[in-house]
C-alpha cells in the first residue's frame, strides 16, 4: 500500500502513542458512536454503553458487542477447548498439545521433536495471538520460550488481557526467589506451518477484512486484500466452518495459514486454522489505514443498533462530558486541559464536586481524538490522573 506524504502525515497525526493493541477495538467502537452523534458511558476496562435518541441502548467490552455470548467467548479463549471443538467437525489445524509450564518441559521437548521444529509456543488460556512465541527452532529456543512465559502476565511487555476473560485463580509460583505463573499454567506447543498467513475478520457471519501478515499479525509489512472476491474458496469455507463450530460470536477473527508446497510441512490440507479470537483486533487494520479500522468499528457498532439510522460520520463533535471517581479533581482539570491541545481538542472543564471526585464540562474536536483521550484517562491515565467513569452526552 503506497501513501503520499500528505497521507503519511495524516496517519501519523492519528497516532498519539497512547492507544495500544489491547485498547484499539474499544476506541474504534467508541469513535464510531461519537461520530454518529450518540451519547456514551465508559467504565474502567473499556466497558462502553451507547445510547441513541430513539431510546436504544447497547454495550461493548473491548469492542465486543453484548450479543456475543459468554460461552462462545470462553470457548475461543481456552485453546484446548477451542481446538477440540474445531477438530470435532474436521477443521484442519496444526498438530499441537498442551503442557504444564512447571513440570512438563521434557515432555514438551519430546513432542516438539516428534512433530518437527519449528514450533509455536502460546499460552493455553487468554487472549489469542498475545504472548505467542513463533520461530522456536530447537530445544534451546523451547526452553527459552518456557522461561519467558514463566513471567506473570501482568509483568509481560505488551501483554493485554480482556476484562471478561478467563481469570487465573491459583496461587503464583516461585523460582529462585522470583514470582512466576502458577506451576499448573499450561502452554500449547504447536507445529509452525510455512505459508501465507492471513487474518480474516468476520462481522455478523460476513467476511469484512482480510490482511496478509507475512510476519504474523503483529509484525511489519501487513497488507490488506484489495478485493475480498479474490479470496479463495478453501479459505472462505474454513472460516465459515469455524463460525459454525463456535456459535454465538457476532465478531470473529480467524487466522489461517495457506500452507506452502513444502515437504517439511507434512500436512494434508492446504489451509489450516492457527488462531481464533472473539475480538476484532483492529490494531492490525489501523496500522495499515486508520480509516479502514474506523469503518470496521462502525460496522461493529451497528450490529446491536438495528433500528438506528447511521448517516455520514461527523468530522468534528462537541460533547458534554462528566468524569467520576477522580482522586484530585483540580489536578485532573489542569492535566486534561493542558494535554487537550496535543490531541487537537478544545477542553472546558471545571470541578463540579470535589468531595465526590467529579469533573464536568465539554470537549470538542475530532471524534477519534475525543475517544482516545477519554479512553486513556480511564486506562492508565495521563500524568497519573485517572477517572473511574466518564459520560459523554450529545
Amino acid at each position: 500500500m503506497t501513501t503520499t506524504g500528505h497521507e503519511a502525515a495524516q496517519m501519523e497525526a492519528r497516532d498519539t502513542g497512547t492507544i495500544d493493541r489491547g485498547m484499539r477495538d474499544g476506541v474504534a467502537v467508541h469513535t464510531a458512536a461519537l461520530a454518529a452523534g450518540l451519547s456514551t458511558r465508559l467504565l474502567s476496562r473499556q466497558v462502553l454503553q451507547v445510547y441513541t435518541p430513539e431510546g436504544e441502548t447497547t454495550a461493548f467490552t473491548h469492542g465486543i458487542p453484548q450479543s456475543s455470548t459468554l460461552s462462545a467467548v470462553t470457548y475461543s479463549q481456552d485453546l484446548r477447548m477451542r481446538r477440540g471443538l474445531l477438530g470435532h467437525v474436521g477443521i484442519p489445524q496444526p498438530r499441537g498439545a498442551t503442557f504444564s509450564i512447571g513440570r512438563a518441559r521434557d515432555a514438551a521437548q519430546r513432542f516438539a521433536r516428534e512433530i518437527g521444529y519449528p514450533v509455536v509456543i502460546k499460552p493455553a488460556l487468554g487472549d489469542s495471538t498475545i504472548d505467542v512465541k513463533r520461530g522456536v527452532n530447537n530445544a534451546e529456543d523451547l526452553h527459552q520460550a518456557f522461561d519467558e512465559l514463566l513471567t506473570p502476565v501482568r509483568y509481560r511487555p505488551g501483554h493485554t488481557e480482556a476484562a471478561y476473560g478467563i481469570t487465573e485463580l491459583r496461587k503464583p509460583g516461585w523460582r529462585k526467589g522470583q514470582e512466576t505463573v502458577p506451576p499448573g499454567y499450561r502452554l500449547l506447543v504447536e507445529k509452525e506451518i510455512a505459508g501465507r498467513y492471513l487474518r480474516v475478520l468476520v462481522i455478523d457471519d460476513e467476511i469484512a477484512s482480510v490482511v496478509h501478515c507475512p510476519d504474523g499479525p503483529w509484525g511489519s509489512g501487513n497488507t490488506p486484500f484489495a478485493d475480498l472476491a479474490d479470496l479463495k474458496e478453501p479459505v472462505t469455507n474454513i472460516v465459515d466452518a469455524v463460525g459454525r463450530a463456535i456459535p454465538g460470536l457476532r465478531v470473529l477473527t480467524v487466522d489461517v495459514v495457506v500452507a506452502a508446497d513444502s515437504p517439511r510441512n507434512n500436512v494434508p490440507d492446504p489451509v489450516l486454522v492457527v488462531e481464533v479470537s472473539e475480538r476484532p483486533w483492529l490494531e492490525v487494520q489501523h496500522r495499515i489505514d486508520p480509516e479502514l479500522s474506523d469503518e470496521l468499528g462502525r460496522r461493529i457498532l451497528a450490529l446491536d443498533l438495528p433500528d438506528h439510522r447511521f448517516d455520514a460520520p461527523k468530522d468534528r463533535i462537541e460533547t458534554t462530558v462528566e468524569f467520576d471517581g477522580v482522586i484530585d479533581p483540580p489536578a485532573f482539570v489542569e492535566v486534561v486541559s493542558s494535554h487537550a491541545g496535543s490531541y487537537g481538542l478544545t477542553a472546558d472543564l471545571t470541578v463540579t464536586d470535589r468531595a465526590l471526585g467529579r469533573v464536568g464540562g465539554s470537549l470538542s474536536g475530532a471524534a477519534h481524538r475525543v475517544a482516545e483521550i477519554v479512553e486513556t484517562l480511564l486506562d492508565d491515565g495521563i500524568d497519573s490522573q485517572v477517572a473511574m467513569k466518564a459520560k459523554l452526552i450529545q
